[in-house]
């Protein structure tokens, strides 16, 4: 009986010699997470969250980018080509500089509102808020009553083909400006960029760029 006693001992704690850097791990992870609970909970298992989270979210904002290029290359009014190494720039950027475009408020004048729902939703996507107005009475009247980071307009407006610029003269005498972003079906880069106007463009892609360089300016 002893003997079979002193058997079964000896093979316990030969059990126990060789689980015991199994279990000396267990207990140093077990410390570390007493030691270290707080920070482990407030602070890393948030931010893993949120690159989760803007992870998912850049996903979606890369499809709605694509979308909106492709179909503006499809486009027989606009006419655009915009190269691979374009498109992968843009997403590059827009990438990095994501916070810049949470929060923004865009006041958006274009009498044809459904010739952009892929730019809005590419926008939207980015958490940018975006008022539509029709026409420069609504566009007054959005002024007057909120605050905005940027405006982007059409040029060519029912029968009148300067409607936009006529609106950016009256405006450029305004005090309180912010950059102001033409967003045309046709583009004349021989006629640059009208006085008062941040830019011009009618590519998704440049549009993006644009606004990235007027809101580096405006928020940083």
């Amino acid at each position: 009986m002893a003997d079979s006693t002193a058997v079964l001992t000896d093979k316990l704690l030969l059990e126990l010699i060789k689980n015991l850097p199994a279990i000396l791990w267990f207990l140093l992870v077990f410390v570390v997470v007493l030691l270290f609970y707080k920070p482990i909970r407030h602070e890393l298992l948030p931010n893993l969250s949120g690159f989760k989270a803007m992870g998912v979210e850049f996903s979606f904002v890369k499809n709605s980018i694509s979308a909106a290029i492709k179909l503006a290359e499809k486009s027989e009014q606009w006419k655009v080509t915009i190269p691979d190494e374009d498109e992968k720039r843009v997403l590059d950027r827009v990438k990095r500089h994501l916070p810049l475009f949470q929060d923004v408020r865009v006041l958006w004048i274009d009498d044809n509102p459904d010739s952009l729902r892929n730019e809005r939703k590419m926008l939207e996507r980015l958490q940018v808020d975006i008022d539509l107005a029709l026409n420069d009475a609504e566009a007054q009247k959005f002024l007057r009553s909120g605050k905005y980071d940027l405006i982007l307009s059409d040029i060519a407006r029912g029968n009148d083909s300067t409607a936009g610029l006529k609106f950016l003269q009256e405006y450029g005498k305004t005090k309180r400006r912010v950059p102001f972003i033409f967003y045309i079906g046709t583009l004349s880069p021989d006629k640059g960029v009208p006085a008062y106007a941040f830019g011009i463009t009618n590519r998704p892609d440049e549009l993006l760029h644009l606004m990235l360089d007027a809101l580096e300016r405006v928020k940083v």
